[in-house]
């Protein structure tokens, strides 16, 4: 085994079984360290030349620690990284990488469309009723023929939008690149426009799904205004990043009845405060930031972040580099 190490940084109780699955895909070519937040951040880089990032939290006084021992890599196993400081790592010099959503896209997909069958289904009305001895109660809805539009053609929309088109229904998006002609069939995408064109997939929209990255751009892009544009009984769904929601205009659209609900996996503030309002509203069904972390999304982060650690350390370029701040 290599004297060469890799310094694990976990996130809060959450580093199993990432942190084994990635051990896994190492396969004993180079010796794995778990970061102790107990101890000096400093102490532990000694031999250091990849860093392995749970979520992407380093600090500055980690990158710090990580250029004077000459770190190669700065690898984070996650898709977002608006909790890292990402200019910071790139004017260090050391390349940083991440495992974008095509490692999370199945995950996602199925989440959100967990949300729209909880919807369509009325879930928790059905649970109460059958509590308290209702039967035969609600008619519920279904999906076939509803419309579903996508913010957001990468790889989360794509696997929704396959999904959505398998259950009938009638899939719009919008996307800042131009998708390639075979990938609007595979996904059967009726209407794809830019980002100009939100309205329209608004309007038109019964269910309303986010799978765009949290940048300047997208920062709030669910508003006062936007909410106006769609129909009394749609629903918005985030599978992505919480801020993309203007929660405060969320929770008046919500109360006065101008959409009829919306599905939540993640939110401005995490953990939310349990006396936040989304949390006391009927007509939101919300999990705690979930929709990515299945076995499936561990497993396949866990083995692209091992391939990058054996290409740096093999002297190639890694893959999925990031190289601007947004």
């Amino acid at each position: 085994m290599s004297s060469t190490r890799i310094l694990f940084f976990g996130f809060r109780d959450l580093v199993h079984p990432c942190f084994d699955e990635f051990v896994e895909a190492v396969n004993g070519r180079y010796p794995v360290s778990l970061h102790d937040p107990a101890l000096p951040t400093a102490d532990q880089f000694g031999d250091v030349r990849i860093v392995v990032d749970q979520g992407g939290w380093g600090s500055h006084a980690m990158v710090d620690a990580a250029v004077a021992e000459g770190v190669k890599l700065w690898q984070v196993i996650g898709t977002g990284l608006d909790h890292l400081d990402v200019g910071y790592i790139l004017k260090s010099g050391i390349p940083l990488a991440n495992t974008p959503g095509v490692f999370s896209g199945i995950a996602l997909a199925e989440h959100a469309l967990f949300f729209m069958l909880s919807f369509a289904k009325n879930f928790r009305l059905s649970t109460s009723n059958i509590k308290s001895g209702v039967f035969y109660h609600p008619t519920n809805d279904e999906l076939e023929g509803k419309t579903l539009g996508l913010v957001g053609l990468g790889a989360s929309g794509r696997e929704l939008a396959k999904r959505g088109a398998a259950l009938g229904m009638r899939i719009l998006a919008v996307d800042t690149v131009d998708i390639p002609q075979s990938i609007r069939e595979e996904c059967h995408i009726e209407f794809l426009g830019k980002p100009e064109e939100l309205g329209k997939i608004l309007t038109e929209a019964d269910y309303i799904s986010l799978h765009t990255p949290l940048t300047s751009k997208t920062r709030h892009l669910i508003n006062e205004t936007t909410l106006k544009l769609m129909k009394p009984t749609a629903v918005v769904i985030n599978v992505a990043r919480g801020e993309l929601i203007d929660e405060r205009a969320l929770i008046d659209a919500l109360r006065s009845g101008r959409i009829r609900g919306a599905g939540l996996d993640t939110f401005a503030h995490e953990p939310i405060d349990l006396t936040h309002p989304l949390l006391q509203m009927e007509n939101v069904i919300a999990t705690p930031h979930i929709a990515g972390g299945t076995t499936g999304t561990v497993r396949r982060r866990a083995k692209a972040a091992a391939q990058n650690v054996f290409r740096v350390l093999d002297g190639l370029s890694p893959l999925y580099q990031v190289t601007s701040v947004e």
